[in-house]
């Protein structure tokens, strides 16, 4: 039987990486003071400590000089006594004497065969250097210039300090991930009320906004699904209950075929909209005079007086894919001619290396919260559907997928009760 091994968040991970990185700083670090702290350095000091005292006695005298050595000994901070002919001297009385510091048999044979030893009393070292004229006892000069277990003991407790504070600003930083990922799950399972965390200025923030606006589209794409699956049943049910109800009757074969054509309209809408992701991507550009293809595409329709287009003087070409341009004229026409009872400007113009082709009317107009929903798949200003405006909210989904793959712009710019003027920007060939 095979066990899964649990996942270990990222905060545990955060937690072990620095943790780890905390140890093998530390053992880096004590490595690298005990690496260096050999006895070179120390035979060094010892060395030069032991050559400053003889050149201190000889610059005093033998026996001393006591004025002066008195003041050499307040200059270097040091404690001196001299034990000879024909006097004694001491820099400190609490500084012992050569009896004292002899008092362990083994100093005394190592004084008695070596002219200067270094010998202990109370802890404390001493060097005993031996002259024919008297004894010098000096405290060693032994600066300390380094204390390597303090340094260690701050090091460790420094970088002790850091790891705590870095680990809670890890905490801190990353601690938008639990709800990210909460939300996400949230929105697998098909709940889009999803609660992020606000206010933050980074790619976490970022990413909390973007996941909001994904769960709003995901939310109002499913929603819209949802009310074209009961707009279509319904639609489809009111024909061919007419064309049942006429066959029963003996309705005329005309009634009878705009009911079928209103049933392939709206199939061949969907399909439309369904081949888009692989067939509008897929465009054949040509260059093209765009301003003839329009023109074509205005006579196919049959009330003339509506349409009002100015050709321009020259020709205005463009690489396009001349079908699936006509089909966005066709559909831009159309949502035109729907929504408005007058006249439907169109213009094309060029402007600084773009086409821009307008389609403007003065009907009812779009509200600002439905205007920037428009090109979504399934979405209607138009809630009522009526057979006046027909369409199932593609029209504009299917222009805006073309235009894209022509690397192109689609805008729509409207106000209620002002009408609304389709723009579209192509680059100029």
């Amino acid at each position: 039987m095979k066990f899964k091994t649990p996942n270990l968040s990222i905060f545990i991970k955060l937690i072990l990486v620095v943790f780890i990185f905390g140890i093998l700083l530390n053992i880096c670090v004590l490595f690298v003071f005990q690496a260096t702290s050999d006895k070179k350095p120390r035979k060094f000091l010892k060395d030069f400590s032991r050559r400053m005292e003889r050149h201190l006695v000889y610059e005093i005298g033998i026996p001393p000089d006591t004025v002066k050595a008195k003041q050499i000994c307040e200059d270097l901070d040091i404690e001196m006594r001299y034990e000879g002919t024909p006097y004694n001297w001491s820099s400190n009385g609490e500084i012992p004497d050569l009896r004292s510091i002899l008092n362990d048999p083994g100093d005394r044979v190592r004084f008695e065969e070596n002219e200067s030893i270094i010998a202990h009393h109370e802890g404390e070292p001493y060097s005993v250097i031996r002259f024919p004229q008297g004894v010098f006892v000096i405290k060693p000069f032994n600066p300390q210039l380094f204390n390597p277990e303090r340094a260690i003991l701050m090091l460790i407790l420094f970088i002790s300090v850091v790891i705590v504070i870095l680990y809670f600003l890890l905490r801190n930083l990353f601690s938008p991930l639990k709800d990210l990922s909460a939300a996400v799950v949230s929105i697998g399972e098909g709940n889009y009320d999803v609660k992020l965390p606000k206010g933050r200025k980074d790619e976490l923030g970022e990413l909390a906004d973007s996941i909001g606006v994904m769960s709003d589209k995901i939310n109002s794409s499913i929603k819209s699904k949802e009310q074209l699956l009961i707009d279509v049943s319904h639609e489809l049910r009111s024909p061919l209950t007419r064309i049942k109800l006429g066959l029963e009757v003996g309705s005329s074969k005309e009634k009878l075929e705009e009911d079928v054509i209103e049933m392939e309209k709206m199939i061949t809408d969907l399909l439309e909209n369904y081949r888009a992701d692989t067939g509008f991507n897929s465009v054949k550009p040509q260059k093209a005079d765009v301003a003839e293809l329009l023109d074509e595409t205005i006579a196919e329709y049959d009330d003339q007086s509506r349409l009002k287009f100015s050709k321009p003087a020259k020709e205005v070409f463009c690489n396009i894919d001349m079908d699936k341009m006509q089909v966005v004229f066709r559909n831009l026409i159309d949502n035109a001619l729907k929504y408005s009872a007058n006249e439907i400007i169109m213009s094309i113009t060029e402007h600084k290396g773009e086409v821009i082709i307008s389609f403007k009317d003065t009907g009812s107009g779009i509200s600002n919260e439905d205007l920037k929903n428009v090109f979504e798949p399934f979405y209607r200003a138009d809630r009522s559907r009526s057979r006046r405006t027909g369409g199932f909210g593609l029209g504009l989904s299917i222009c805006k997928k073309i235009i894209d793959a022509h690397k192109g712009e689609l805008l729509i710019k409207s106000k209620l009760g002002s009408g609304t003027e389709a723009i579209i920007k192509l680059r100029n060939s």
